[in-house]
């Protein structure tokens, strides 16, 4: 005969955090597929940061460049981003998150993507308060090589409510003031 423990079972965090990972996910790939051609794979948007002309062509600095999302009235649940620099010299070192609790968490990215000045940023959240408006969602942390601007191009892929809904919203990048 076979005893059992009364012992009782929980869930490990583990599993907890990838179910509402799962869920997350699920929102913003119905998000993607139902979402208008105006919003869903937009043309890219090109912005200019502007950067010092004292500095060699080898001198390497380093900038933070803030990404904020505009959902106008509704609540912002989800999102995803492309950033890529069209200038050289560029490398994606740190990434933090946004402003809004919702939100404070760094976001979703393949950190062997940072290595090639491309980065696909996505979060999600079931918060029961969410920012709307105008909110910065993510800080980008740069090393930069050379003098002058950086060129970079923005382009959002899914911007969703918590039901999945997508969202007609606006993306911009500037430097930080931190």
């Amino acid at each position: 005969m076979t005893r059992f423990n009364n012992k009782r079972r929980s869930l490990p965090f583990a599993w907890v955090a990838l179910l509402v990972l799962d869920a997350g996910l699920v929102v913003m790939t119905m998000a993607q597929d139902q979402q208008p051609a105006s919003v869903n794979n937009i043309d890219p948007v090109i912005m200019r940061i502007d950067g010092p002309d004292n500095v060699g062509d080898y001198g390497i600095r380093f900038e933070a460049i803030d990404v904020t999302v505009d959902s106008g009235e509704a609540p912002l649940a989800a999102w995803q981003f492309e950033l890529q620099s069209r200038s050289p010299g560029v490398e994606i070192v740190g990434i933090e998150g946004g402003e809004h609790d919702a939100f404070a968490e760094p976001p979703y990215y393949d950190p062997q993507a940072m290595n090639n000045d491309r980065v696909i940023l996505a979060a999600f959240s079931t918060a029961d308060e969410l920012p709307s408006g105008r909110s910065r969602i993510a800080r980008l942390h740069l090393q930069l090589e050379g003098p002058g601007p950086t060129d970079f191009e923005l382009r959002v892929n899914v911007t969703a409510t918590v039901d999945g809904e997508p969202i007609p919203a606006t993306a911009s990048i500037q430097k930080s003031t931190i």
